[in-house]
């Protein structure tokens, strides 16, 4: 039986990347840390707290950058 090696649900354009795949993992671990019921040095709470904050400064940033770009390709 031959197997098909294509990749299912995402085309080559809409792939994510290295940095957007560990822009998410970071996320989720800083969201866990964050919300775990465990009682956690609290070094490590406000890293992740902070962590969360860097990351959605970036997000905006970045969501900021796309929406510029758009913009300036109309103009054109």
């Amino acid at each position: 039986m031959k197997e098909s090696m294509n990749t299912v649900g995402h085309s080559e354009a809409e792939k994510p990347t290295f940095y957007d795949r560990m822009k998410e993992a970071l996320a989720v671990a800083s969201q866990l840390v964050i919300a775990s019921p465990v009682k956690l040095p609290p070094k490590v709470v406000l890293v992740a707290k902070y962590l969360a904050l860097a990351l959605g400064v970036l997000e905006a940033v970045e969501s900021g950058v796309r929406k510029g770009e758009g913009a300036a390709d109309e103009n054109d």
